[in-house]
Protein backbone atom coordinates (compact mmCIF):
# COMPACT_ATOMS: atom_id res chain seq x y z
CA UNK A 1 0.00 0.00 0.00
CA UNK A 2 1.91 2.81 -0.88
CA UNK A 3 1.23 6.12 -0.17
CA UNK A 4 3.27 9.73 -0.51
CA UNK A 5 5.09 11.63 2.23
CA UNK A 6 3.61 15.14 1.76
CA UNK A 7 0.88 17.05 3.06
CA UNK A 8 -1.53 14.53 5.91
CA UNK A 9 -4.42 16.44 4.98
CA UNK A 10 -4.68 15.08 0.95
CA UNK A 11 -4.94 11.78 1.81
CA UNK A 12 -8.73 11.24 1.55
CA UNK A 13 -7.95 12.17 -1.99
CA UNK A 14 -5.17 10.12 -2.65
CA UNK A 15 -6.39 6.70 -3.97
CA UNK A 16 -8.70 3.51 -3.02
CA UNK A 17 -6.68 0.40 -2.88
CA UNK A 18 -7.08 -3.29 -1.54
CA UNK A 19 -4.16 -5.15 -0.47
CA UNK A 20 -3.83 -9.00 0.87
CA UNK A 21 -1.26 -8.85 3.62
CA UNK A 22 0.46 -12.32 3.15
CA UNK A 23 2.00 -15.03 5.53
CA UNK A 24 5.86 -15.28 5.56
CA UNK A 25 6.42 -18.85 6.21
CA UNK A 26 9.85 -17.94 7.03
CA UNK A 27 9.11 -15.85 9.87
CA UNK A 28 6.03 -17.63 10.62
CA UNK A 29 3.28 -15.55 9.15
CA UNK A 30 5.06 -11.80 10.80
CA UNK A 31 5.60 -8.76 9.20
CA UNK A 32 7.47 -6.12 11.37
CA UNK A 33 5.86 -3.68 14.11
CA UNK A 34 7.19 0.03 12.69
CA UNK A 35 8.55 1.84 15.87
CA UNK A 36 9.31 5.72 14.99
CA UNK A 37 11.94 6.99 17.39
CA UNK A 38 12.48 11.37 17.37
CA UNK A 39 15.10 11.64 19.17
CA UNK A 40 17.90 10.36 21.54
CA UNK A 41 15.30 9.14 24.11
CA UNK A 42 14.91 6.29 26.33
CA UNK A 43 13.79 4.81 22.95
CA UNK A 44 10.68 2.35 23.23
CA UNK A 45 11.80 1.11 26.51
CA UNK A 46 9.47 -2.23 28.01
CA UNK A 47 7.01 -2.15 25.26
CA UNK A 48 9.81 -2.58 23.02
CA UNK A 49 11.11 -5.75 25.61
CA UNK A 50 7.22 -7.02 25.69
CA UNK A 51 7.36 -7.03 21.82
CA UNK A 52 10.25 -8.75 21.30
CA UNK A 53 9.49 -11.51 24.38
CA UNK A 54 6.04 -11.78 22.12
CA UNK A 55 8.27 -12.79 19.07
CA UNK A 56 7.31 -9.63 17.24
CA UNK A 57 9.68 -8.33 14.80
CA UNK A 58 10.68 -4.68 15.40
CA UNK A 59 11.68 -2.63 12.77
CA UNK A 60 13.32 0.76 14.47
CA UNK A 61 13.24 4.03 12.32
CA UNK A 62 14.96 7.24 14.23
CA UNK A 63 13.78 10.36 12.46
CA UNK A 64 15.63 12.23 14.83
CA UNK A 65 18.98 11.04 13.26
CA UNK A 66 17.19 11.42 9.40
CA UNK A 67 16.28 7.68 8.70
CA UNK A 68 12.98 7.89 6.39
CA UNK A 69 9.69 7.03 7.02
CA UNK A 70 8.39 3.87 4.84
CA UNK A 71 6.55 4.74 1.87
CA UNK A 72 4.47 2.46 2.22
CA UNK A 73 2.55 -0.26 4.48
CA UNK A 74 2.89 -3.29 2.72
CA UNK A 75 4.67 -4.63 5.27
CA UNK A 76 4.16 -3.47 8.46
CA UNK A 77 1.87 -5.64 11.19
CA UNK A 78 1.54 -2.70 13.71
CA UNK A 79 3.13 1.09 14.06
CA UNK A 80 4.56 2.36 17.62
CA UNK A 81 5.19 5.63 17.66
CA UNK A 82 7.05 6.92 20.32
CA UNK A 83 8.03 10.47 22.20
CA UNK A 84 10.33 13.03 21.65
CA UNK A 85 11.42 16.53 22.32
CA UNK A 86 10.07 17.93 19.13
CA UNK A 87 6.50 19.24 18.93
CA UNK A 88 4.15 17.97 17.38
CA UNK A 89 3.02 21.40 15.88
CA UNK A 90 6.16 21.98 14.07
CA UNK A 91 5.16 21.27 10.74
CA UNK A 92 9.00 22.62 9.24
CA UNK A 93 10.31 19.32 10.76
CA UNK A 94 11.63 17.74 7.50
CA UNK A 95 9.74 13.80 8.85
CA UNK A 96 6.26 14.99 10.27
CA UNK A 97 4.02 15.45 7.40
CA UNK A 98 5.35 12.16 6.33
CA UNK A 99 4.73 11.07 9.60
CA UNK A 100 1.37 11.96 10.19
CA UNK A 101 0.36 10.44 6.67
CA UNK A 102 1.96 6.80 7.35
CA UNK A 103 -0.44 6.99 11.03
CA UNK A 104 -3.19 8.29 9.30
CA UNK A 105 -2.69 5.53 7.00
CA UNK A 106 -2.47 2.49 9.42
CA UNK A 107 -5.84 3.29 11.10
CA UNK A 108 -7.49 3.58 8.00
CA UNK A 109 -6.40 0.17 6.73
CA UNK A 110 -6.79 -1.34 10.53
CA UNK A 111 -3.57 -1.44 11.42
CA UNK A 112 -2.22 -1.11 15.03
CA UNK A 113 -1.25 1.70 16.36
CA UNK A 114 0.28 3.25 19.22
CA UNK A 115 1.49 6.42 20.14
CA UNK A 116 3.49 7.23 23.47
CA UNK A 117 3.75 11.02 24.37
CA UNK A 118 4.64 13.04 21.07
CA UNK A 119 3.65 10.21 19.36
CA UNK A 120 0.24 10.52 20.90
CA UNK A 121 0.28 13.75 20.18
CA UNK A 122 0.81 12.98 16.37
CA UNK A 123 -2.00 10.84 15.80
CA UNK A 124 -4.52 13.24 17.65
CA UNK A 125 -3.44 15.51 14.70
CA UNK A 126 -3.05 12.72 11.92
CA UNK A 127 -6.84 11.42 12.74
CA UNK A 128 -8.32 15.25 12.58
CA UNK A 129 -7.55 16.60 16.46
CA UNK A 130 -5.73 19.60 17.37
CA UNK A 131 -2.54 19.66 19.73
CA UNK A 132 -1.60 23.01 21.87
CA UNK A 133 0.53 24.17 24.89
CA UNK A 134 -0.17 23.28 28.32
CA UNK A 135 -0.25 26.09 30.69
CA UNK A 136 2.73 24.50 32.99
CA UNK A 137 4.53 21.65 31.86
CA UNK A 138 3.91 18.50 33.38
CA UNK A 139 7.05 16.62 34.14
CA UNK A 140 7.39 13.92 37.30
CA UNK A 141 5.02 11.17 38.91
CA UNK A 142 1.32 12.86 38.32
CA UNK A 143 -1.27 11.03 39.34
CA UNK A 144 -3.25 9.70 36.52
CA UNK A 145 -7.14 8.52 36.88
CA UNK A 146 -8.38 5.89 34.25
CA UNK A 147 -12.02 6.68 33.17
CA UNK A 148 -15.18 4.64 33.39
CA UNK A 149 -14.34 3.32 29.80
CA UNK A 150 -10.43 2.87 30.54
CA UNK A 151 -11.13 0.97 33.40
CA UNK A 152 -12.97 -1.04 30.95
CA UNK A 153 -10.27 -1.11 28.33
CA UNK A 154 -8.04 -4.06 28.20
CA UNK A 155 -4.87 -1.81 27.19
CA UNK A 156 -5.01 -1.15 31.10
CA UNK A 157 -5.98 -4.53 32.06
CA UNK A 158 -4.43 -5.41 35.38
CA UNK A 159 -3.43 -1.40 36.08
CA UNK A 160 -4.63 0.87 39.21
CA UNK A 161 -7.61 2.96 38.49
CA UNK A 162 -5.50 5.72 39.82
CA UNK A 163 -2.29 5.60 40.01
CA UNK A 164 1.35 7.41 39.32
CA UNK A 165 3.39 7.56 36.10
CA UNK A 166 6.49 9.25 34.66
CA UNK A 167 5.38 12.18 32.23
CA UNK A 168 7.56 14.63 30.44
CA UNK A 169 5.30 16.95 28.04
CA UNK A 170 5.12 20.46 27.29
CA UNK A 171 2.37 20.00 24.65
CA UNK A 172 -1.17 18.30 25.10
CA UNK A 173 -3.92 17.24 22.93
CA UNK A 174 -6.25 20.22 22.99
CA UNK A 175 -8.84 18.12 20.63
CA UNK A 176 -9.79 14.70 20.04
CA UNK A 177 -9.93 13.34 16.26
CA UNK A 178 -14.02 12.51 15.92
CA UNK A 179 -15.22 9.69 17.74
CA UNK A 180 -12.47 9.18 20.37
CA UNK A 181 -12.63 8.07 23.45
CA UNK A 182 -11.12 9.31 26.58
CA UNK A 183 -9.42 6.45 28.69
CA UNK A 184 -7.64 8.55 31.16
CA UNK A 185 -6.98 12.53 32.70
CA UNK A 186 -5.60 14.19 35.39
CA UNK A 187 -5.38 17.58 36.97
CA UNK A 188 -2.65 18.44 34.89
CA UNK A 189 -3.67 17.43 31.19
CA UNK A 190 -7.56 16.42 30.71
CA UNK A 191 -6.55 13.84 27.61
CA UNK A 192 -3.83 11.19 29.05
CA UNK A 193 -5.05 8.65 26.91
CA UNK A 194 -7.03 8.42 24.43
CA UNK A 195 -8.66 5.43 21.60
CA UNK A 196 -9.92 5.63 18.01
CA UNK A 197 -12.44 2.57 17.12
CA UNK A 198 -10.29 -0.04 18.34
CA UNK A 199 -7.15 -0.08 16.62
CA UNK A 200 -5.92 3.16 17.56
CA UNK A 201 -4.62 4.31 20.64
CA UNK A 202 -2.42 7.43 22.27
CA UNK A 203 -1.04 7.79 25.52
CA UNK A 204 0.88 11.28 26.65
CA UNK A 205 2.45 9.94 29.65
CA UNK A 206 5.50 7.69 29.61
CA UNK A 207 4.40 3.93 30.63
CA UNK A 208 7.16 2.41 28.96
CA UNK A 209 10.03 3.92 31.31
CA UNK A 210 11.16 2.22 34.16
CA UNK A 211 12.07 3.83 37.00
CA UNK A 212 15.92 3.93 36.39
CA UNK A 213 14.69 5.85 33.14
CA UNK A 214 13.31 8.26 34.67
CA UNK A 215 16.11 9.21 36.67
CA UNK A 216 18.35 9.44 33.92
CA UNK A 217 15.80 11.83 32.35
CA UNK A 218 15.93 14.02 35.14
CA UNK A 219 19.47 13.72 35.22
CA UNK A 220 20.07 14.74 31.57
CA UNK A 221 17.23 17.16 31.04
CA UNK A 222 16.81 20.88 31.85
CA UNK A 223 13.54 21.49 32.65
CA UNK A 224 13.93 25.36 32.60
CA UNK A 225 13.92 24.87 28.97
CA UNK A 226 10.72 23.87 28.72
CA UNK A 227 9.59 26.83 31.41
CA UNK A 228 8.86 24.27 34.09
CA UNK A 229 10.18 25.03 37.07
CA UNK A 230 10.54 21.08 38.55
CA UNK A 231 12.63 20.15 41.05
CA UNK A 232 14.28 17.00 39.38
CA UNK A 233 16.45 15.72 42.50
CA UNK A 234 12.91 15.39 44.38
CA UNK A 235 11.44 13.18 41.41
CA UNK A 236 14.52 11.31 40.89
CA UNK A 237 14.42 10.43 44.25
CA UNK A 238 10.62 9.25 44.87
CA UNK A 239 11.02 7.30 41.57
CA UNK A 240 13.65 5.39 43.46
CA UNK A 241 11.41 5.25 46.42
CA UNK A 242 8.45 3.40 44.54
CA UNK A 243 10.60 1.94 41.38
CA UNK A 244 8.82 -1.45 42.19
CA UNK A 245 5.76 0.03 41.42
CA UNK A 246 6.59 1.89 38.18
CA UNK A 247 8.90 -1.00 37.11
CA UNK A 248 5.72 -3.57 37.89
CA UNK A 249 3.38 -0.76 36.13
CA UNK A 250 5.46 -0.47 33.27
CA UNK A 251 5.80 -4.22 32.17
CA UNK A 252 2.38 -4.79 33.12
CA UNK A 253 1.21 -2.42 30.43
CA UNK A 254 3.51 -2.94 27.89
CA UNK A 255 2.18 -6.78 28.18
CA UNK A 256 -0.89 -5.41 27.28
CA UNK A 257 0.37 -3.96 24.14
CA UNK A 258 1.63 -6.87 22.96
CA UNK A 259 -0.71 -9.16 23.79
CA UNK A 260 -3.81 -6.93 23.16
CA UNK A 261 -3.13 -4.20 20.26
CA UNK A 262 -0.32 -5.95 18.64
CA UNK A 263 -1.64 -9.66 19.16
CA UNK A 264 0.49 -12.37 17.31
CA UNK A 265 -2.98 -14.08 16.94
CA UNK A 266 -3.57 -11.58 14.42
CA UNK A 267 -0.54 -10.71 13.02
CA UNK A 268 -0.05 -14.42 12.05
CA UNK A 269 -3.36 -15.20 10.31
CA UNK A 270 -2.81 -12.26 7.50
CA UNK A 271 -5.52 -10.01 6.79
CA UNK A 272 -7.80 -8.19 3.75
CA UNK A 273 -7.50 -4.83 4.44
CA UNK A 274 -9.88 -2.33 2.38
CA UNK A 275 -8.78 1.52 2.13
CA UNK A 276 -11.10 3.83 1.28
CA UNK A 277 -9.20 6.98 0.17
Amino acid sequence: MAFRPGNPTSLSDSFRHSVEVPVDAAYRGLMPILVLEHSDDPGSGSIGRALSRHGLRIQTIRLGSGEAIPTDLDDIDGVVSMGGRPSATDDSLPWIAGELRLLAAAVQAEIPVLGVCLGAQLLARALGGKVGRLSEPSIGMPRIDLTPVGREDPLFRGLPWFGSWPSWHQDEVTELPAGARILAASEECKVEAFACGIYAFGVQFHPEWSAAELVAQCRQEDPGAMGSSADLASIAAAALDTAESIDRQSERFAENVASYLLPIERVNQGVARDIHH
